[in-house]
């Protein structure tokens, strides 16, 4: 249970060494598991649950500070080598793809810059370049900057819950934030699927582990018995009983005719087999 959850992304790592391009992968889905097993992280501190869910946390941020490396590699590994002085920074993130899809198709690069007057991320004013650095998350030229900013989000965190840690209401946030931005995780990928209009470079193993069949067949009876049970709810809601009262009152003469028209007729049976009876007995003594 503690490293299944990360075996696709060895398999995502093992497709990005081999071709040699992370292309087909969005470095996203990294900053959003990153984020939500932090958050769960100080979740477990303030209300400790299963401890085998605190390892999995850890083991998967390891994972993918590991699986992020590989992709800031092989991001820039040989692909702007023909752009000249303008670094993956002043690039957005379609931008990167395109350039990827380009080196590997064989074509020269041909990226414009964001900077209008010729100026790139490092000569920028220190506003420009803040500007910049938002517009771009995620997609920094430098390992660095994804180590700062999870380290500045973990200090946040931290001096936060030192605050908050004996408010109830704060720690309940945290969880429903956690699995709030970890719901979303699919979304990055699937939206640069459909703009490169391929999966090339994804891992099915990584897809398997979003869906595993067990969840997906628990889940369908957890929800069938939930149907039912909901429909056993408005079945016997006193709304429904109310309605049904007076046809069942309706039928209960009927039903009191019919077990004395019973009655009568078993007591006329028996009437007629005592007279029987008794025919039988004088005709006996006659002879």
């Amino acid at each position: 249970m503690v490293v299944g959850p990360i075996l696709g992304y060895f398999d995502q790592a093992r497709l990005i060494i081999q071709s040699k391009s992370s292309a087909g992968f969005n470095a996203k889905t990294c900053a959003i598991l990153l984020f939500a097993n932090i958050l769960r992280i100080f979740f477990w501190l303030g209300k400790r649950f299963d401890v085998t869910l605190l390892l999995q946390s850890i083991v998967m941020i390891v994972a993918q500070l590991v699986l992020l490396y590989i992709v800031f590699r092989y991001r820039q590994c040989g692909v702007y080598t023909n752009l000249g002085d303008v670094s993956p920074s002043s690039m957005s993130l379609d931008e990167q793809l395109e350039a990827e899809l380009q080196q590997q198709d064989g074509l020269p690069p041909q990226l414009l810059s964001d900077d209008s007057d010729g100026s790139h991320g490092a000569r920028a004013p220190l506003p420009a370049r803040a500007l910049r650095w938002c517009k771009q998350f995620w997609a920094w030229d430098s390992y660095l900057d994804y180590l700062n900013c999870l380290l500045i989000f973990t200090t946040v965190l931290a001096l936060l819950y030192l605050l908050l840690n004996r408010v109830s209401a704060f720690i309940e946030i945290l969880g429903i934030i956690s699995l709030g931005i970890e719901s979303t995780l699919p979304i990055p990928q699937c939206i640069a699927n459909f703009k490169r209009k391929s999966t090339k470079g994804f891992s099915l193993l990584v897809l398997a582990t979003w869906s595993p069949a067990q969840f997906v067949i628990c889940g369908s009876i957890q929800l069938s018995i939930d149907t039912l049970i909901v429909g056993q709810f408005i079945l016997y809601s006193p709304y429904i009983q109310g309605y049904r009262k007076p046809y069942e009152q309706q039928e209960r003469p009927t039903s009191q005719c019919s077990s004395t028209s019973k009655q009568d007729e078993r007591t006329t049976y028996g009437d007629r087999a005592s007279l029987f009876v008794q025919n039988l007995s004088n005709c006996l003594k006659r002879v």
